[in-house]
C-alpha cells in the first residue's frame, strides 16, 4: 500500500528458523433449523445466533412489530439461567426478499429461544454457531519462526483468520458465487451488528462468514474489508487467489478484494442490487443507539478506516468528498451517492448505526487529508536574501519564495539552527529580520523551512558572512566606556 497507510499494514521483519507449522483453526460448528416456540439446545455451546426469514413478495423489507422488539427478541440459558430478551437488529448486509438479524453474542450457551417475530415473516429460522471450540483443520502453513507474527501484524488474510473455504462451494467443489471484477466506483461503510469489547474478532468473522455463505446464501461473505476496535483489516470476499499472510509471510494487504494483477475488485454481497463496482468496509460491532449493544465506535477503528479508504481512494481514482452517479455495470441501474457513503446512502437500513454514520462527513475530511499528504509532493522553497556567499551586517531583511500544490503555511526562518522568527502569511512575501549583531563575526548558515498544509516540509540553506567589525556584536564586544558616578 502507498506511504499514507503505512501505519495501517505493517510488513513485519521476522527471521524464520526451523520447517514451516501447520496454520490450524477451529472448524466452524453450526445448527440451523426452522424458529420454534421453546428453548432450543444444541449439541456444542454457543457463541452467536442469528435469526432470518424471508420478505413477502413484492416488499423490500419486512413489516415491524409494534414495541421495543420490533423485530423480535433471542434469549440464551446459561447453565440453568436465562438472560434477558435481546431486540434482534437487522444484519449489516441484505438481500433483496430477505431479512436477518445481526448475530447476537452468545457467550457459551446451552440454549436460545426466539420470540415476538412480525406477523408477515415468511419461513424464519435460527442458526446457532461456536467458531471457537470445533475441531482444529488446516489453513494454511506458518513459516518456522514465526508463531508470534500473527499477533501482531495490522491485517489479516482470509487464512489468517481462518476462513473455511469449503464454505464457499457446493457438494460438487463449484464455487457458489464465483469472483466478478470491476472498476471501483464508490465505497459503503457498514457495521455487523454484532457485539462491541469483542473478545474474540477472528472469531466473529468467521460466524459471520458462516452465516453470510450459507444461512443467508451469499456463497461467501458479504463484505470486502472487515475492521476490528483495534483497527486490524481483515480480508473479506475471496478475489480469486490466495492472499499473502499479513503476519506470517509479510503480505500487506494489497492483495485483498482486487484481481491479481490489476486493480479491478471483486464483487462483494453487502449492499442488495448496488454491488457491483462498490467497495463494502464494514466496522465490527454495533453502534446504534439501542439498548442492546450500541455504542461509539472505538477511535482506533476509525482511524483505520480511514487509512484504508484513502488507499482505496487513491488506488481507484475517486474523490471521498463527492457525491456522484454510481452505475450498476451489471444492469445499467443508477443511484446518487457519496463516494464514501453509508449503507442507509442506498436503502432504508439502520446500517452503518446513527453513531458511525455521523461521523461520515468527518471522514471524508480525514481521507482527503491522508490523501493530498501521499499525493502531494514537498514545497519547494529558495532562500531569496541575502544572496548566498554575501557579507552583511547590521539589521538585515531575511528573505525566500516557497510554494506547493497544497499551499504553503509557513516558512520558518533560522541561523545556525536558532530561529529568527516563523512568517504564517506569505502575502507580502515569506520575511524575517535579523539583527546580525547578535552573533560573532564570521561564517554562518541561514536556512528557511516551508511547511505546506499537509504536515510536510522542505527546507534551503544560504551560507553568508557576518561582518559587523570589533566590538558589534552585542555582549561580546568591547565593554562601553561608563563615565565616573558623581561624589
Amino acid at each position: 500500500m502507498h506511504a499514507v497507510v503505512a501505519g495501517l499494514v505493517l510488513s513485519l521483519a521476522v527471521l524464520w528458523s526451523g520447517p514451516a507449522q501447520a496454520r490450524t483453526v477451529p472448524e466452524t460448528l453450526a445448527e440451523a433449523e426452522p424458529v420454534r416456540a421453546g428453548e432450543v439446545t444444541t449439541d456444542f455451546t454457543i457463541d452467536h445466533v442469528g435469526v432470518l426469514w424471508d420478505v413477502p413478495a413484492g416488499r423490500e423489507h419486512a413489516a415491524e412489530a409494534p414495541g421495543a422488539e420490533p423485530h423480535g427478541a433471542v434469549r440464551l440459558r446459561h447453565d440453568e439461567t436465562w438472560g434477558p430478551w435481546i431486540p434482534l437488529i437487522e444484519d449489516g448486509v441484505t438481500s433483496r426478499g430477505q431479512w436477518a438479524s445481526g448475530l447476537v453474542p452468545a457467550g457459551d450457551a446451552t440454549a436460545y429461544q426466539v420470540r415476538g417475530l412480525p406477523a408477515d415473516a415468511v419461513a424464519p429460522r435460527a442458526v446457532a454457531m461456536n467458531t471457537t471450540d470445533g475441531p482444529r483443520s488446516t489453513v494454511g502453513e506458518t513459516p518456522g519462526g514465526a508463531a508470534q507474527a500473527l499477533n501482531s501484524s495490522q491485517c489479516r488474510s482470509r487464512a489468517d483468520w481462518g476462513a473455511d473455504e469449503s464454505l464457499r462451494h457446493d457438494a460438487d467443489g463449484q464455487e457458489l458465487l464465483a469472483p466478478q471484477f470491476y472498476d471501483a466506483q464508490v465505497t459503503t461503510v457498514h457495521h455487523t451488528a454484532t457485539t462491541n469489547d469483542d473478545p474474540d474478532p477472528a472469531a466473529t468473522v468467521r460466524a459471520i462468514y458462516r452465516y453470510h455463505a450459507v444461512d443467508q446464501g451469499f456463497g461467501d461473505i458479504g463484505y470486502q474489508y472487515l475492521i476490528d476496535e483495534f483497527g486490524i483489516v481483515y480480508e473479506g470476499r475471496w478475489s480469486g487467489t490466495a492472499s499473502t499472510s499479513c503476519g506470517a509471510a509479510g503480505g500487506t494487504g494489497t492483495d485483498f478484494a482486487h484481481e491479481d494483477g490489476t486493480d479491478r475488485m471483486v464483487t462483494g454481497a453487502h449492499v442488495g442490487g448496488w454491488n457491483s463496482g462498490n467497495l463494502g468496509v464494514a466496522l465490527l460491532g454495533e453502534f446504534t443507539g439501542h439498548r442492546r449493544f450500541g455504542a461509539d465506535p472505538e477511535p482506533a477503528a476509525v482511524s483505520s478506516l480511514e487509512d484504508l479508504l484513502a488507499e482505496l481512494a487513491l488506488r481507484h481514482d475517486l474523490d471521498p468528498a463527492a457525491t456522484v452517479t454510481y452505475t450498476n455495470p451489471v444492469n445499467g441501474t443508477q443511484k446518487t451517492v457519496p463516494t464514501i457513503g453509508g449503507h442507509r446512502d442506498y436503502e432504508a437500513t439502520e446500517c452503518p448505526g446513527e453513531r458511525l454514520y455521523a461521523q461520515l462527513p468527518t471522514v471524508r475530511l480525514h481521507v482527503a487529508d491522508r490523501m493530498a499528504a501521499a499525493a502531494d509532493d514537498p514545497p519547494r522553497v529558495a532562500v531569496t536574501a541575502p544572496a548566498d556567499g554575501a557579507t552583511v551586517s547590521g539589521t538585515v531583511p531575511v528573505t525566500a519564495e516557497a510554494v506547493d500544490d497544497v499551499a504553503v503555511a509557513q516558512v520558518a526562518f533560522a541561523v545556525d539552527g536558532r530561529v529568527l522568527g516563523t512568517d504564517t502569511d506569505g502575502a507580502d512575501g515569506w520575511t524575517a529580520s535579523w539583527d546580525t549583531t547578535t552573533v560573532a563575526d564570521g561564517n554562518r548558515t541561514l536556512s528557511a523551512t516551508a511547511t505546506d498544509s499537509a504536515g510536510q516540509t522542505s527546507t534551503d540553506l544560504a551560507e553568508v558572512t557576518v561582518g559587523n567589525g570589533p566590538g558589534e556584536e552585542k555582549g561580546k564586544g568591547t565593554p562601553p566606556v561608563r563615565p565616573p558616578r558623581a561624589g
